[in-house]
């Protein structure tokens, strides 16, 4: 029998767990033939500031159905993705550098953002590391890869092939700030 410590350390306990499990991939998707696949598409955050209650609550439910499937049999393919697109990321940058994007050049407004998403990622990893949640981090995708550009071009041109994409007019939330067309969620409404 192996002797006990006087005293639990969490920290020390859950890191060298931590890396117990990463080490030997215990969450790895084997693509494994004759196991039925589970395949878990989260939907990605948008890396714009730390992991909040609700990315906590929504990473359970996703993390808890992966596990549940693996001790099922099942090879489970449990991706984590990055959306590091858009206006969010173009909005934060903007406040914490206390600029409006047009009074920078273009690409150095470019670097910015994807210098932000690069730090942004990298804390939010580690609070999802910390948290123990089961990712397949070899599945790891940033939607500004090159591969998932190519990717997502690829199947718009399949659509739009297959019929399934047409021009219209159409009315759109529109931010006079940011000057683009802005989502639902996105819209402040004052009386």
């Amino acid at each position: 029998m192996s002797n006990l410590p006087d005293s639990y350390d969490p920290d020390e306990a859950e890191q060298r767990w931590r890396d117990h499990w990463q080490e030997s991939d215990v969450y790895a998707y084997d693509d494994d033939p004759e196991r039925p696949d589970y395949v878990i598409d989260t939907p990605p955050p948008y890396p714009t500031g730390n992991l909040h209650i609700g990315h906590g609550l929504q990473w359970t439910y996703i993390d808890f159905a992966a596990r549940y499937h693996r001790l099922q049999g099942y090879d489970v393919l449990f991706p984590q993705g990055w959306d590091c697109h858009g206006l969010p990321t173009e909005v934060k940058v903007e406040e914490n550098h206390d600029i409006h994007r047009t009074e920078v050049p273009r690409g150095e407004f470019r670097e910015m953002c994807v210098e932000h998403t690069h730090e942004e990622i990298a804390a939010m990893k580690e609070t999802m590391h910390t948290l123990g949640f089961s990712q397949d981090w070899d599945h790891e995708y940033w939607t500004m890869d090159d591969d998932y550009w190519g990717e997502t071009q690829r199947s718009f041109v399949e659509m739009a092939d297959a019929g399934y994409v047409y021009q219209d007019e159409h009315p759109v939330n529109w931010c006079p700030r940011c000057e683009t067309a802005i989502a639902d969620a996105e819209v402040e409404n004052e009386d």
